[in-house]
């Protein structure tokens, strides 16, 4: 009976036996990136290209049709008399970048029968492998007997040098010294009848061990929208990714799942003639969609920004494939909101599939399929796939099904699983197809189906909770500037909608605008993960959103504003505010500061106000000490907050000095994505060498704080406003060493075991202890703009304009404000860097503070400009926990949307008066496409009902 070995060495000569007649060409140069090859093929060739460097798609008569991407390189021709054109890209699969050379164009005929048989004895072989004992002994003898069957005859040297071109696995040594060998091709053996003899053998085997639940694959082929590569190497990657899909499924029955409506955007821009023949795929049920712009991160972006992603896909393949997609597949995106399944629900989404929360660096996810159930109560049957060999770029081995199969805990309901290659995209090949048939055949392992769809999944285990992956932390804070930009845009594209909608001159560029922000959203690009070119692409994309959309919004307050030389002040909030606004001019009880002068003034909700004198106490500055009429805040020279003392409630806010803390964080070869759990190990307190006082009120104090730590520099005003309770800090960062997190600790003199942090479209409490792995996990995690440690009747928030990663210890807060990787992008925070974060303490907890509006102003300061005068409020809500998010027109135009969200747990009736009386008002979806419930209408005020965490889209006409 044959070892491993030695059947190893058999099946290698039946797979180099599958190649004859042989022969070879030679490109000839249409340009630099592009060659070609005439062929006349009346005997079923297949081409394989070896040697080549790059990627490529490969065209047929100019029809897209294949791809060489390093994991393929051999597809069959058409017959007839035909042109193959290879589009080189100077890029392997990772972003590597590596001078053109198209190689070798061979052109062959394939035995299929001993193609076929080595597919089955390869996998029969991982099995035995695999295997112990009786099973082995079993299926070593199979495979010994089948052998017998095919002996070795003879191999050529051009059939050894394409098997070993063909298949990575091929013993190399073969080709060594023998580069003069003359032996004869052979391909003519019993193969037809060994496969035949093997399928029997295997059969009986079935019999006697039978098969092990189900399993149903899903092709794939995870593309990043940008990484290691910019955007237009990835718009490459799609279409030779769907080129080499749809080549297949010519041939073999499998079903193939692709999220990104992005990428089916390129393809209908760039390959109709592709696009037309996805379109065929998706009716059939063999393409299945899955919803997002882009695989969006899920935790940074606001909850506008993810029912967007899901808004514009889902209407994208309505209008193209006259269907939505049904399940959200982020395979790799770094944690999940707890509010993601309302979002989904909202979105005509029913299945939420990842693998990301198998990279757990401390605890072991419990589930494979579970309820996920959200803050609202939203429950979405969800698939945690891919725990095993090959996650969700399977390459459909016996060594991956059997790990993954392992780890299934619902052997009762199929597993998923998901092959193709992927991350750089490439998808399924073809021996993964006939591994996958193999693996049917054998026994002990799954049942393997490749078409159904989406199996109808019965979770028994519910996850309430958001899915925080306990690794890649540094997420929140790598690449400053993007965070920064993003927020900006985000709060731009917002003010836009809603006074460009108000105004009546809506612009549709705004929506092009949001696709873009949403491109940008992409889980390797918003994280700051990808490398420098790609930044060099968003960074001005995200100014020029911002800039454009800054223009709609002065067009349209202007033109509300009217004629006339008034100052006015509009507010784009949903509740009145006393606040702090800049102009350029003069005004009285102003004060002159570097961007114009400051002035006090009141501006009713979602509308604008003339100016009028506020009435205010004024902030006094006393060398390091400052002070209004609720706080004292006192600094030391090295830029310490010694103490906050809340006048109004008679206490103590500090409990120990502030510290500005440099770490070094050396993580390995996810240098921009983790922090290490031991990254307080090795530290640099920084302090200031010098302070000057900036400004000194009436209405805004300010002290500079000037650091230096090697090469790094770092200024910060702290501030303080009149009539506030938020003490400002004020930051410009240039950090061009490497290796460092930057962090500003809090020490406060809360008795607090919880935090409450901002999440899309609502809230989640986290411990703040460290009582057990799960909570000992998550020492740094994601927030948006504010969140809050109480105690029952006061707290302390920190508020932010573009900070996303925060580590709080009981009472203790650490914001991540800077962090310097290598890889991928050494360059990383090295730019100057300005934003702003703020402390606020209060009375009462979060709720009776009303935290969440502090740092909505924050990120939304009052505009101004000259008009008519006058003060109106176009939209107010009640009561106070009901937020508008966004105003825009409707997507089939007849109406306008305004979205809004509950950030409480509770119940009741909400109230808005509109700027016009309605004819109809009710609830409707994300999708704006079904009526949910009617709201009632009485002039110009509508009335509904709201549950807990509501996320309430109404439409009126």
């Amino acid at each position: 009976m044959r070892n491993d070995a030695e059947v190893l060495s058999r099946i290698s000569y039946i797979l180099a036996n599958s190649f004859y007649d042989i022969k070879y060409f030679k490109w000839s140069k249409e340009n630099e990136k592009e060659f070609y090859v005439d062929i006349n093929n009346n005997n079923g060739y297949f081409m394989i290209v070896i040697n080549y460097e790059g990627s490529a798609l490969v065209k047929v008569n100019s029809q897209p049709y294949y791809a060489l991407d390093g994991y393929h390189n051999t597809f069959p021709l058409p017959e007839g008399k035909i042109r193959v054109n290879a589009l080189f890209s100077p890029y392997k699969a990772f972003g590597q970048k590596v001078e053109i050379n198209p190689g070798t164009p061979v052109i062959f005929r394939r035995n299929e029968d001993a193609y076929k048989l080595w597919a089955y004895l390869n996998a029969t072989l991982q099995l035995a492998k695999n295997s112990q004992d009786y099973l082995r002994e079993k299926l070593l003898k199979v495979l010994t007997e089948t052998l017998s069957l095919v002996p070795f005859v003879s191999v050529s040297r051009d059939q050894l040098l394409l098997a070993s071109k063909y298949w990575n696995d091929f013993p190399s040594h073969l080709l060594e010294f023998s580069q003069e060998m003359k032996y004869e091709e052979f391909h003519e053996g019993n193969y037809k009848e060994a496969l035949t003899y093997l399928k029997e053998k295997l059969g009986e085997l079935r019999e006697t061990f039978g098969k092990a639940g189900e399993l149903i694959g899903f092709a794939h082929a995870h593309m990043d929208t940008a990484w290691l590569w910019n955007f237009d190497e990835t718009r490459r990657k799609v279409a030779r990714t769907f080129s080499t899909v749809l080549n297949l499924m010519s041939k073999y029955d499998f079903q193939y799942i692709q999220s990104m409506a992005l990428y089916y955007e390129w393809i209908k821009e760039d390959y109709p003639e592709l696009f037309n023949k996805i379109k065929e795929k998706v009716k059939e049920g063999k393409w299945i969609l899955g919803a997002g712009w882009v695989e969006f991160d899920a935790n940074l972006p606001s909850g506008e920004s993810i029912a967007r992603q899901l808004l514009y896909s889902q209407e994208f393949y309505l209008s193209n494939f006259g269907k939505i997609a049904e399940i959200l597949w982020l395979p790799d995106t770094f944690g999940f909101s707890a509010q993601l399944p309302q979002i989904m629900k909202l979105s005509g989404i029913k299945y939420f599939a990842t693998h990301k929360v198998f990279w757990n660096d401390t605890n072991k996810f419990p589930y494979s399929v579970f309820n996920w159930i959200g803050i609202d109560g939203t429950s979405i049957p969800s698939i945690a796939f891919g725990n095993g060999k090959g996650g969700y770029n399977s390459e459909f081995t016996v060594d991956s099904v059997m790990s993954q199969w392992n780890n299934w805990k619902d052997k009762d309901q199929p597993m998923l699983y998901s092959y193709g290659y992927g991350d750089g995209g490439g998808g399924p090949t073809e021996d993964m197809l006939n591994f996958a048939e193999a693996i049917n055949e054998l026994p002990s392992l799954p049942k393997v189906k490749l078409t159904g769809g989406i199996p109808e999944y019965k979770p028994e285990n519910s996850w309430s909770d958001e899915l925080y992956v306990e690794t890649h932390r540094g997420v929140y804070t790598s690449h400053s500037k993007m965070k920064y930009l993003h927020r900006r845009a985000e709060c731009a594209l917002r003010d836009a909608e809603i006074w460009s909608t108000i105004a009546g001159r809506y612009d549709k560029e705004i929506v092009n605008l949001w696709k873009i922000l949403l491109k940008d959203e992409f889980h390797d690009v918003l994280p700051g993960s990808a490398i420098n070119e790609v930044y060099k692409i968003v960074y001005p994309e995200l100014e020029g959103i911002i800039s454009k959309a800054n223009k709609i919004i002065d067009e349209s307050i202007k033109a509300i504003a009217g004629e006339g030389d008034r100052l006015m002040f509009f507010n784009s909030l949903s509740w009145d505010r006393e606040d702090v606004a800049v102009v350029n001019e003069e005004l009285p009880n102003s004060q002159k500061v570097d961007e114009g002068y400051l002035v006090i003034v009141k501006v009713p909700s979602v509308g604008y106000s003339e100016y009028k004198e506020v009435k205010y106490s004024p902030v006094k500055v006393d060398g390091l000490l400052m002070e209004n009429g609720y706080l004292k805040v006192k600094l030391d020279e090295n830029g310490s907050i010694l103490s906050i003392f809340d006048k109004e409630e008679n206490r103590e806010i500090i409990k120990s000095p502030s510290k500005l803390i440099f770490y070094e964080n050396i993580p390995g070869w996810a240098d921009a994505w983790d922090i290490e759990k031991s990254y307080k190990d090795t530290y640099f307190e920084v302090k200031a060498y010098k302070y000057e006082i900036k400004e000194r009120g009436p209405i805004r104090a300010c002290i500079r704080f000037y650091y230096k730590f090697r090469n790094s520099e770092i200024t910060q005003d702290v501030c303080l406003n009149a009539n506030s309770r938020r003490i400002d800090f004020k930051t410009r960062t240039k950090i061009p060493d490497r290796e460092l997190l930057l962090k500003a600790w809090y020490y406060f003199d809360l008795n607090s075991t919880e935090a409450v942090y901002e999440i899309p479209f609502g809230v989640i409490k986290r411990k703040t202890t460290a009582s057990n792995s799960w909570e000992l996990a998550k020492f740094e995690v994601p927030f948006i703009k504010w969140m809050d440690i109480y105690e029952d009747d006061y707290g302390v928030a920190l508020l932010n304009d573009g900070k996303y990663g925060i580590a709080v210890e009981r009472s203790n807060v650490g914001i991540s404000l800077a962090k310097t990787p290598i890889y991928p992008d050494y360059e990383t925070d090295s730019e100057e860097n300005v934003f702003t974060y703020s402390i606020y303490p209060h009375k009462g907890n979060w709720i009776y503070a009303e935290v969440y509006k502090r740092a909505y102003e924050l990120n939304y300061p009052i505009r101004a400009t000259k008009g008519k005068g006058g003060e109106k409020s176009f939209v107010s809500v009640n009561p106070r926990n009901i937020i508008l998010e966004a105003l825009k027109p409707s997507e089939d135009g007849n109406g306008i949307i305004l979205r809004l969200y509950n950030i409480e747990n509770n119940r009741g009736i909400g109230e808005i008066k509109l700027w016009k009386s309605p004819n109809t008002a009710y609830k409707t979806n994300i999708l704006e496409n079904e009526k949910l419930e009617d709201v009632n209408i009485n002039k110009d005020e509508i009335s509904f009902n709201y549950r807990n965490y509501e996320i309430i889209s109404i439409k009126i006409e």
